[in-house]
Parts: structure tokens; C-alpha cells; sequence
């Protein structure tokens, strides 16, 4: 090695053509417009948009209900749709249509009903179709005719009457809890229609009573539906084991089933028994 060579090493002199080009990485592209749920988001609303053109403009007419059908073949499309319908945060979904259907005027009454439901083989028989989307509307100028009327007793801990009637002429959601009322999480004050006696309630039995403390101020509803024409369950933050609670319907041919998801509607069938906090039970009967 020259002596010219051995002074360019030892200031750190390359050659060009030894020179290591530094590598390139091409960025990764970055997807472009809303997550997949959102887009399956915005397609549900404008399809339950269209169908509903009918009634812009006329309140009077508008339906009372809707239930949407999803025809999802793998899990993974259910779980998109989920996502979708902000099942993880029940009401959301149903708020945000009702505003973009005021947003084209369609306005629906103030107790309206919506439900949503899943379908792994064929969509049943709705209203309207489109892809893998089904709905059902409910005209309030074609009224039920036939109310259907139940009755809640309690099996297992102490209610503050011995029995509540459920009417679907004269209401369509009954809140159940412990104590008459409580605040929820937003601030709003929840009343509750089946009431599970506090220990200091002055009508209150401690032996009949013992496993009333299981059950939260807001465990649960019951909800007349009346796209399908029956009652469902549906489970309250309280009644959800993230809140420490369990919730389970034993059918009466004895089958087990855990109502653990917020949102989901549970039907209820004459017999049917409901396991509020692992400690009481309630029997539901139609009439």
C-alpha cells in the first residue's frame, strides 16, 4: 500500500466505487380513507336511508321499529360488523342513524325501536334486501292489535310486589334493579319498573331477601319487540361481569344461556327463569 493510500485510510478517504450505497427502504403506503368498519358503517346507514325515503316529510307515518339483518358467513365478518355497530356501546349506533335520518327528513317517533341480528345461512324474510343486508320495518299506521301481556314473580330473593305485569299496550321497556331509582354513569337518573328491596327498606324480609345485595340498581330490562312481537332481555352495565354481576336464562327445557353481551337482545319464552347476580331468581311468564 502506497503511502498516499495509507494517509487517505487514515482520514477515512474511500473510493467512490468501494463506497456502500445506503440502503432504501420503500415506505409502506399508507391505506387511504376510513378503517374497513367505518366504510361497512356509512353502507348500513345509507341502505337503511334509502328504504326509509318513503316517509320523508311524513312523520305521522313513520315506522315505530326497524331490525336489521346480517347475513355474516365467518366469524370474522360478525366481528366486523360488531365493530360496525358500535355493539360495545349500546344506543350509539341507533343515535347516530337517527340523526342522519333527521339530517333527511325522516323523523321517527321518540321510542322508536331498533334491533340487529345475525344470520350465518340465509337472511329471513324482511321488507327490503340488499346484499347481505335485510330489514324489517314496523308501520305505526298498521298497530299490533293483539298486546301481549306477561307477568314477573320472583323464585329466589324478594321483590317489592309480589308480581309485575308486563303490558306491551301500555309500555315497552320495564327496567329491573335493586331500589326504585339510581344514577347512571351519564348522570341520568334510571327508574326502575321491578323493584328488588333494599335491606333498608322498611317492608324488607332478610331471610326472604338475602341475595337481594347480588343484584345491581341497574341490572337489567326487559323490552318488548315489536318487530319479532315478544319480549327480550337485555343486560345493563350492572348486570355485566365487567360490573361483578352475572346474568343467566334457564329455559324451560333447561338449557343454559349467559346474557353477558351489552346490546344483545335475549328472547324470552314462557318459563323461562332469570338468574339476576348469581343469588336471585325470577320467573317469566307470558298470560
Amino acid at each position: 500500500m502506497s503511502l498516499l493510500e495509507k494517509v487517505k485510510n487514515l482520514f477515512g478517504f474511500v473510493p467512490a466505487n468501494e463506497r456502500s450505497e445506503p440502503s432504501l427502504t420503500t415506505p409502506k403506503p399508507t391505506p387511504a380513507g376510513p378503517p374497513p368498519a367505518a366504510q361497512l358503517r356509512e353502507q348500513v346507514m345509507r341502505f337503511v336511508i334509502s328504504k326509509l325515503r318513503a316517509y320523508q316529510n311524513e312523520p305521522d307515518t313513520a315506522p315505530v321499529g326497524l331490525r336489521l339483518s346480517v347475513l355474516g358467513t365467518t366469524p370474522e365478518d360478525e366481528e366486523l360488523y360488531r365493530v360496525a355497530l358500535w355493539a360495545n356501546q349500546p344506543g350509539k349506533f341507533q343515535t347516530e342513524l337517527t340523526r342522519q335520518l333527521a339530517d333527511n327528513y325522516i323523523t321517527l317517533p321518540k321510542n322508536w325501536q331498533f334491533e340487529y341480528a345475525f344470520f350465518t345461512d340465509e337472511l329471513p324474510e324482511s321488507t327490503y334486501q340488499e346484499g347481505n343486508l335485510g330489514l324489517v320495518v314496523v308501520d305505526k299506521s298498521k298497530p299490533d292489535r293483539s298486546p301481549l301481556l306477561a307477568r314477573i314473580v320472583a323464585l329466589v330473593g324478594q321483590l317489592e310486589q309480589e308480581e309485575y305485569i308486563l303490558d306491551s299496550a301500555q309500555k315497552a321497556t320495564y327496567c329491573i334493579g335493586r331500589g326504585h331509582t339510581t344514577q347512571t354513569a351519564s348522570g341520568r337518573v334510571r327508574t326502575n319498573d321491578i323493584v328488588l328491596l333494599n335491606d333498608d327498606d322498611p317492608t324488607f324480609n332478610s331471610q326472604k331477601g338475602a341475595g337481594n345485595g347480588a343484584v345491581s340498581r341497574a341490572h337489567a330490562t326487559i323490552r318488548y319487540d315489536v318487530v319479532q312481537k315478544r319480549f327480550a332481555l337485555l343486560v345493563d352495565p350492572g348486570g355485566l361481569p365487567a360490573g361483578g354481576n352475572k346474568t343467566k336464562l334457564i329455559h324451560p327445557d333447561n338449557t343454559i344461556e349467559r346474557a353477558d353481551i351489552a346490546g344483545m337482545s335475549y328472547p324470552l319464552q314462557s318459563g323461562d327463569q332469570i338468574e339476576l347476580g348469581g343469588e336471585v331468581m325470577l320467573l317469566f311468564e307470558l298470560l
